[in-house]
């Protein structure tokens, strides 16, 4: 068994203001005897890395004064150590033995508020935090991270084993016990369709199957999928990839909707733990799954209930009366309210993504020319930012988080106001300030975000000292991802959070910075930018087996979308998010914003 283990720093996962007991995980490793050429990094590795991750996690707490409870380091697992683990009480990936299906389950209900619902429940077309909380509910996926990755290896879930001798054709043994909610028996045809299906449709979700060039069932119970390159990271991204039935997809096709599109929309195929409930416009609710192939152990929520609240604080109020179980990507401010009510704590967690405000690089006007879009990233005050999130960030230094394995990293990016004033001259708008606004630029971010409304008055008043004057647009969500989904519409200057969703930190560039991302086309390439050596490296970089020299490749890419002043890099905050003192969870570093599978919380007043 194959599980490719990959190595991170700073991913050491801890609680506060409440001791957070682990949920129960299955940590994997490799054989050595059997590791593949593609995938050579060890868990020795991954240890090393979540030490000295500890040493800048808790010296950004002590700044910020407060207190963190540490989670165990990760141990190096053997095959047979993994087999043992998967057998023991807690796992989640393997069923306990003598498991009774349908499951007899109590009442335990979760609530969680994000701002936005999903436009659409199709997993071949959701690619945000909202439609991920829905996705990672209702849909298995052939391997995945244990709770909060961590470790950050990808382990069995509905394939049991795999292999590959050359790096390029990977075996996949399925598990024979697991039915869909739509009362089918998963098999080796549902692994082939629910690929094809996601690379027809070709959306964000196709993202981490770019480099998969064939896939066929050799067997009921056997899958091989075939890459165009090696990939070092392949088995990482196959977490991100649902599996549907394929009786679903026939049964709802039609001639001019071949995919079901229109039909997966609105409902779901899945196998996994939730069920879908009730469909409204600013509520999902789910119910557990009484078939599925693991148990829900005592205090995993059996009722999931996502409500939507454009405003974060009246989420917040609902959690302080008990209401709300936990909220969604919420700025600091307001996790600061809700953790001063009785029975609300706080979690942090490393988080690996940057704020990104990108500039819109087919725009007319001054940000066309990339001086002007130099000089406005350059009077930026980060250190006020950093300020205002109360020091839980650091610096940024370029597109990829810093905290990941990236290699040589770029220089912190500082503010200038001297050399930006040079720029504007140099670009033909000199003797810019105050009282003399030379043009403005529009700017959009999300309406009830505290952090982006706060970025949108920190530009307005960094950029009057370089004579440019700031047109600030508060959106909602889906508003912000229509106006963004043309260059024609979008604003100069348009706030996205970027996060790395799996081990591989090139799928932020694979998400947001090549051309086959660009936001029309289901990508978050809200840039529209375009660059053929970007383009180009990205596609390779992941297949780098050597560490260094993968470093200097990505150094590189990074090197090109700064020399071009894609976007303006903000420090983004480590996970702070509130949750009910009562539930025990982990977030999902590796995922969209602030995700959470809810299957592995577990409710303490009710027997978890």
């Amino acid at each position: 068994m194959n599980l490719g283990s990959y190595r991170l720093r700073h991913f050491k996962w801890v609680a506060v203001l409440a001791v957070l007991a682990m949920v129960a995980t299955a940590c994997g490793g490799d054989d050595a005897a059997d590791e593949a050429p593609a995938t050579q990094a060890t868990q020795a590795a991954a240890t090393e890395a979540t030490q000295a991750a500890t040493t800048t996690t808790e010296a950004m707490m002590e700044e910020s004064g407060e207190e963190m409870t540490e989670e165990g380091d990760s141990e190096e697992m053997t095959e047979e150590a993994v087999e043992a683990t998967l057998a023991t009480e807690g796992t989640t990936t393997t069923v306990a033995p003598g498991l009774v299906r349908p499951q007899v389950l109590d009442d335990i209900p979760f609530v969680f508020s994000n701002i936005a619902q999903t436009a659409s429940l199709d997993p071949a077309v959701a690619w945000s935090s909202d439609g991920m909380l829905f996705v990672r509910s209702a849909y298995d996926t052939l391997l995945e991270y244990p709770p909060g990755s961590q470790p950050a290896v990808a382990q069995p879930a509905l394939a049991s084993e795999w292999s590959t001798e050359d790096g390029l054709t990977y075996t996949f043994t399925l598990r024979d016990d697991v039915n869909f909610h739509d009362g089918n028996p998963f098999d080796s045809t549902d692994v082939v369709k629910s690929l094809e299906r996601i690379q027809a449709i070709g959306q964000g979700p196709a993202t981490p199957l770019r480099n998969v060039v064939g896939y066929e069932a050799t067997g009921p119970y056997e899958v091989q999928i075939t890459l165009g390159q090696p990939d070092t990271f392949f088995t990482g991204l196959l977490p991100k990839v649902p599996i549907v039935s394929a009786e679903a997809i026939e049964a709802n096709a039609t001639a001019d909707d071949p995919w079901a599109e229109a039909w997966f929309a609105e409902n779901e195929a899945g196998s996994g733990p939730y069920v879908l409930d009730t469909l409204a416009a600013d509520m999902i609710t789910l119910n557990g799954f009484t078939d599925y192939w693991r148990p829900f152990e005592p205090g995993t929520p059996t009722r999931v209930t996502l409500r939507t609240d454009p405003d974060a604080s009246t989420a917040v109020l609902l959690m302080c009366q008990g209401e709300v179980d936990s909220i969604g990507g919420i700025g600091p401010d307001l996790v600061d309210q809700a953790v001063a009510c009785d029975g609300v704590k706080a979690l942090i967690q490393p988080r690996f993504g940057l704020g990104t405000v990108v500039f819109n690089q087919l725009a007319d006007g001054p940000i066309s020319d990339v001086r002007v879009r130099k000089a406005i990233a350059l009077a930026v005050d980060y250190d006020g930012w950093i300020s205002y999130l109360n020091g839980r960030a650091e610096p940024t230094t370029g597109p990829l988080p810093p905290n990941a394995e990236i290699g040589p990293v770029p220089d912190v990016i500082r503010q200038d106001l001297d050399q930006a004033r040079a720029l504007m001259a140099e670009a033909g708008y000199p003797d810019g300030g105050p009282d003399n606004i030379l043009f403005t630029i529009s700017y959009a971010g999300l309406q009830f975000l505290s952090y982006e409304a706060f970025f949108g008055t920190l530009i307005t008043e960094n950029l009057k000292e370089i004579g440019i004057g700031v047109d600030v647009q508060l959106v909602g969500w889906p508003e912000l991802v229509q106006l963004t989904k043309s260059p024609e519409t979008t604003t100069d200057l348009a706030y996205l959070i970027l996060n790395m969703t799996s081990t591989d930190p090139s799928t932020v560039l694979k998400s947001a910075y090549v051309t086959e991302a660009w936001a029309d086309q289901g990508g978050y390439n809200w840039a529209y930018y375009s660059n053929e050596m970007v383009d180009e490296l990205t596609a390779g970089v992941s297949g780098i087996t050597d560490d260094e020299e993968r470093g200097l490749v990505l150094r590189q890419i990074q090197d090109q979308i700064i020399a071009d002043q894609v976007a303006i890099w903000m420090p983004q905050p480590i996970i702070y998010q509130p949750v009910l003192e009562k539930w025990e969870l982990l977030f999902e570093p590796l995922d969209f914003v602030v995700q959470t599978r809810f299957f592995h919380a577990r409710n303490t007043e009710m027997g978890g």
